[in-house]
């Protein structure tokens, strides 16, 4: 053993002295340190590997359970909406109805049951609890913190309720009614419906008739085209339709010749229902700039038949996505048309936005607090507007001509949540 010992301390000290002792040559160093300088960059490579698969690995399972969260989130709150729609459906429009009727009943305002059933009689406002979605939603996708002070804030205490508030995420949910904008489809398809197709063409032009649009209309297009408000109403209808005639007010007219396939990117016209809003892009005449400006009012989702392509006012509401005065503008517009392919007004102060913006902001505001609940309430809104503001706001004194029969032929009558 002690032989051993000395053995490997004579070669361990050979060994040092051929190293490092005067007798060492430079290559033998060299070599020393490059197979260190290479033992360490293979463990810095090894180490940042492990370090690099380890945080990706972790990515990865993080955005797996918040794609599971989310997808389930998102589900919950497209059930919660569709829960809140069938209770404004099933509960608080039919006790709307039936209170409406007890009252006037009691107040004698009716003489028959047939005038009761109409609801000439009414409260004036219609409940939409759809407007209160985001709020209903906090109570069950918000925090604990905000479930409970929603819950103060309605006196329910919420503490002991199980699957109120959730942990990692939340849900929101807004609920608009698409039959409160101009259905861009109706009267389309492969059964063309001209007086559908007027109702639409009349909004249409109503909705652009302001003159803060006429920048829209006095600018060429890509391809150094210039088209007024009626080219581009008739050429949104005649892309929705099957037949070949172009579309025309007066109900006579030539074959579609628009030329899609003639432009540099070559398509041709679809001749069918659009499939989004975002199809108008393809629409000749159709800018940026105009969809910009109208696309918040414009929808392909086909609205009650019953309506035939007319806008329900009682969906109109501001609470969700801005203003909707302009489509309150546009409808009052479109109703005083007596020419709607020369856009020739009843009374030319509905081209007049100082006039006509006032009262359409009344409007909006009236939609957005309570609704509409009947034609009524709607007319009564135009012939004394004033009723709905304050003595000392600047639109007190607004009038606007008396506009009830054409109204009724261009709006839908309101329904709850439309």
């Amino acid at each position: 053993m002690k032989r051993l010992r000395k053995s490997w301390q004579k070669a361990r000290a050979f060994l040092h002295r051929r190293v490092t002792g005067p007798e060492a040559r430079p290559r033998d160093r060299g070599v020393a340190l490059l197979v260190v300088l290479a033992w360490l960059a293979m463990m810095i490579a090894l180490v940042g590997e492990l370090a690099y698969d380890g945080a990706v690995a972790s990515a990865q399972s993080a955005n797996a359970r918040d794609e599971i969260r989310a997808h389930y989130l998102a589900r919950s709150a497209v059930n919660l909406s569709r829960l809140l729609i069938k209770i404004q459906q099933r509960f608080i429009e039919p006790t709307m109805t039936q209170t409406q009727k007890m009252i006037s009943q009691m107040m004698g305002s009716s003489k028959d049951k047939d005038q009761s059933s109409s609801m000439g009689s009414s409260f004036g406002f219609s409940i939409r609890v759809t407007d209160y979605a985001s709020l209903l939603m906090g109570l069950f996708g918000g925090s604990k913190e905000d479930a409970t002070s929603l819950g103060d804030l309605v006196g329910i205490d919420v503490s002991g309720i199980k699957g109120i508030g959730v942990n990692g995420g939340d849900l929101q949910a807004e609920i608009t009614a698409e039959d409160g904008k101009i259905d861009v489809n109706c009267g389309g398809g492969f059964s063309v419906e001209q007086p559908k197709q007027r109702t639409v063409f009349r909004l249409l032009m109503g909705l652009s008739a302001s003159t803060r649009y006429d920048r829209l209309f006095s600018e060429s297009d890509a391809n150094g085209q210039f088209y007024t408000r009626l080219d581009v109403a008739r050429a949104i209808i005649d892309w929705a339709d099957a037949d070949e005639q172009m579309f025309s007010p007066e109900g006579t007219s030539g074959s579609e010749d628009y030329r899609y396939d003639s432009q540099k990117d070559r398509y041709k016209a679809h001749d069918n229902r659009y499939d989004t809003v975002e199809e108008l892009k393809l629409v000749r005449g159709v800018t940026e700039g105009y969809l910009e400006a109208f696309q918040p009012y414009l929808t392909v989702y086909p609205s009650d038949p019953n309506q035939a392509c007319r806008v329900n006012l009682g969906a109109i509401s501001n609470k969700v996505g801005g203003d909707c005065a302009p489509i309150l503008m546009g409808v009052l517009r479109a109703a005083g048309m007596t020419d709607p392919a020369k856009g020739t007004l009843s009374d030319p102060a509905l081209l007049d936005d100082a006039r006509i913006y006032p009262i359409a902001s009344i409007l909006c505001e009236r939609a957005s607090a309570a609704g509409f609940d009947n034609m009524d309430t709607i007319t009564n809104a135009l012939n004394k507007p004033e009723t709905l503001v304050r003595s000392d706001d600047p639109r007190y004194r607004l009038r606007l001509h008396p506009l009830q029969q054409a109204v009724a032929r261009i709006v839908a009558a309101p329904g709850g949540s439309g």
